[in-house]
């Protein structure tokens, strides 16, 4: 598929904060690429670069035939955004604001009333066409402001946090229009925190930590690269001073990569692979079941569970697990 968008280089500081330091990553057309992490990774800054809002302090941005820096313009053309933010007037109808966005993206006017109406019909509120905003839902209103992100059919949808605020049944009918679109060739770069989404949505993901890139992969190849189970051993609530630390020493028994606990956790774990077993063949799940038992470490439980996404994120970034909630 064609490359739709090439990052090269990116860099861009404020003072003394480092927003992006020498990320690059390339997106095709017809793919969905997730920006993982928390606030403060560097999404916002690397969107509002791409969108020509921010200027970079060196590298460079492409979207298809054109340089961010050298031709904002045209690059401008090939995008579609929607914001985490609606930017929706609630005294319009649905109808109405899709024709001003319309003009907003300089269609020719004889085809405009035809792309609103195909809209309309395509996400679902033909019926609300003529109901003013301020009486949409929050999954009504996202898909409007979808709508209008895609009005002048992009070469590049930016979404940033698009589920944000939607109920379980809105963020799937969200997803299934963004599968669509994907199928019909749009290339979609998904700011998210949201690893259910991106492991849902992505063809691949690009794990963001304080302006760097510090991982890039498919949400397969990012979860298998760090093992295939997760073993975790959690404290009682009511653990006695010294538990933890008791509890940490056994893990160092065990071969494989220690994951970042979160503040104040009562749980310890490690990402092993296959074949790792104790000297006896034993598991060491069944390991530390008896070596805590032997210790007086007071555990509630004992598991073995697949890595998640957010686990891969977690490992690979040294984040916490409460940073990235």
């Amino acid at each position: 598929m064609e490359t739709i968008l090439r990052i090269q280089g990116a860099s861009k500081s404020f003072g003394e904060v480092q927003a992006l330091q020498d990320v690059g990553f390339e997106v095709a057309g017809g793919e969905v690429v997730a920006l993982l992490g928390p606030n403060g990774a560097g999404k916002s800054t690397l969107i509002r670069s791409i969108t020509t809002l921010e200027r970079l302090d060196s590298g460079t941005i492409q979207v298809c035939d054109a340089k961010a820096q050298a031709n904002p313009r045209k690059v401008r053309g090939y995008l579609g955004y929607a914001g985490q933010e609606s930017a929706l007037d609630k005294v319009l109808t649905g109808r109405e604001f899709l024709r001003f966005q319309g003009g907003l993206v300089h269609l020719p006017k004889n085809t405009i009333a035809t792309r609103v109406e195909e809209l309309l019909q395509r996400f679902g509120l033909a019926e609300a066409g003529d109901r003013t905003l301020e009486g949409y839902s929050g999954g009504m209103a996202r898909r409007l402001d979808l709508a209008a992100s895609v009005m002048h059919k992009p070469k590049l949808l930016i979404l940033d946090e698009p589920s944000t605020g939607l109920d379980y049944d809105a963020r799937r009918e969200l997803w299934q229009l963004l599968s669509e679109l994907r199928a019909e060739g749009t290339a979609l770069l998904l700011a998210t925190h949201d690893f259910e989404e991106a492991d849902v949505l992505a063809d691949r993901a690009v794990m963001m930590s304080h302006g760097s890139v510090v991982g890039v992969g498919t949400p397969d190849e990012l979860r298998n690269g760090l093992g295939s189970w997760i073993l975790s051993a959690m404290l009682h609530e009511h653990r006695v001073s010294g538990d933890r630390e008791q509890l940490r020493q056994l893990f160092t028994a065990v071969p494989g990569q220690e994951m970042p606990p979160a503040p104040q956790s009562p749980e310890y774990a490690k990402a092993i692979s296959p074949g790792q077993e104790t000297k006896e063949g034993r598991s060491w799940s069944a390991w530390l079941s008896e070596h805590a038992q032997n210790q007086n470490i007071n555990l509630v439980s004992v598991g073995m569970r697949r890595p998640t996404l957010q686990d891969a994120y977690l490992a690979g970034t040294k984040e916490t697990a409460e940073v990235t909630a």
